[in-house]
């Protein structure tokens, strides 16, 4: 009889221990996270140089919708004066159709205070593609129409700036590439390729990115820009570069 009693003791134990397990709530993510990264770098001696560059980013999933934007300020102080002020925004909406396949609207704004443009506008919609979607592999393309709108800046216009001196109004075709790769928990490589043809001017700019944690909520990220251009003034290169590493804070 006790041993009967006993085995009926374990058996309910284990039953609802069971039963605790199941009834635990999966943890469900976030819809909204949000990005943080500071570069600052000192130049001391012959020439005093001080630049900050920052990135805030943010993405927001909810059912078929998803929405991402960041902004980007640069700023930079050469022998006690201004020597660059630029600020970029890019906004995007998208809205799926199926399981793979999305329609899209994308705005991307440029303010340069000493850039060859004062500003650069485009708008581009059209349709996207999730080529692979894997945990630690994520594949998109996009491609579509759109409007360009470029305001020179004469003040500031040289012989070695790429820039056409009248306003730019054009219709272009916009296409974009990225990718998403996980090695491993802590590492993350990115890649993102945004090509635009227009006939004042053809731009490809790939970006490639490298994020390491350093915690849960910190990363140091490499960067590295690429922009090739299609036209440019005479004795100039049509490629630019440009590489930053920043703190990244993940909120």
């Amino acid at each position: 009889m006790a041993r009967t009693l006993l085995a009926l003791l374990l058996l309910a134990s284990t039953h609802a221990n069971a039963a605790t397990s199941d009834e635990r709530p999966t943890r469900i993510p976030p819809p909204l996270t949000t990005e943080l990264e500071l570069g600052y770098q000192s130049l001391g001696g012959n020439s005093d140089s001080q630049t900050l560059n920052t990135r805030i980013g943010g993405t927001y999933l909810k059912n078929q919708y998803r929405h991402s934007g960041e902004l980007r300020i640069l700023l930079a102080e050469k022998d006690g004066e201004e020597d660059k002020r630029k600020g970029q925004v890019e906004l995007q909406s998208d809205k799926k159709i199926n399981e793979r396949t999305y329609i899209l609207g994308n705005v991307n704004y440029v303010d340069d205070r000493y850039g060859p443009y004062f500003t650069d506008f485009t708008f581009a919609t059209g349709m996207g593609y999730q080529l692979i979607r894997r945990e630690t592999l994520q594949v998109e393309v996009e491609a579509g129409p759109g409007y360009r709108h470029q305001e020179p800046n004469l003040d500031e216009l040289d012989d070695d700036d790429i820039v056409f001196r009248d306003t730019v109004d054009e219709l272009i075709l916009r296409g974009s590439a990225k990718m998403t790769w996980k090695p491993s928990k802590t590492v993350e490589i990115g890649v993102r390729l945004t090509g635009i043809a227009g006939n004042s001017n053809s731009t490809m700019e790939a970006e490639f990115n490298l994020t390491t944690d350093i915690s849960d909520f910190a990363a140091i990220k490499i960067s590295n820009n690429q922009k090739l251009n299609s036209w440019v003034p005479e004795g100039l290169k049509k490629r630019d570069s440009a590489m930053t590493m920043n703190l990244l804070f993940k909120m």
